[in-house]
């Protein structure tokens, strides 16, 4: 259905082998550095990529996130759909997203989008003790932003 419409996604380890755009790193947008090594998940419409999103391996969970949708692409849809894709090429291992509202993004339109796909909001170490330390719990925490599983 979504090949239909023209819709491809593309895992890749580097975001410069298929973004043509001007990027930053995670970590330069306010992300946690581990956020880096992250490889890459680019949507394409009728073969124009217009938007990305991450993944990383953590072992017992993956950590998600660092998603970008091309303004011009925004509102419709593409957004919860590249993250839907992303997620079921990760298979049944937590899944763990920061959410960091930038570029005129909205927390409460990042929350309705993760809250639709399952995730549920991280409050205290006690919401992930059974997948990773407190020290990479402490790590990944910054003011501004809002961490978020899907089990």
């Amino acid at each position: 259905m979504e090949e239909e419409r023209g819709l491809t996604v593309k895992k890749y380890r580097f975001l410069h082998d298929a973004w043509p755009h001007d990027f930053q790193k995670p970590s330069e947008k306010g992300y946690p550095e581990v956020f880096d090594l992250m490889s890459h998940w680019v949507l394409f419409y009728d073969g124009v990529p217009i938007g990305y999103t991450g993944s990383l391996d953590m072992g017992h969970f993956h950590f998600v996130g660092n998603t970008y949708i091309l303004s011009q692409y925004r509102q419709m849809g593409y957004h919860s759909y590249l993250l839907s894709v992303r997620n079921t090429h990760l298979g049944l291992r937590p899944k763990i997203t920061v959410l960091n509202p930038i570029d005129g993004t909205h927390m409460a339109n990042l929350v309705k989008v993760v809250s639709r796909l399952g995730y549920k909001s991280i409050t205290t170490y006690e919401d992930v003790r059974d997948i990773m330390s407190s020290q990479l719990f402490n790590e990944i925490r910054q003011n501004g932003q809002q961490l978020w599983r899907m089990d």
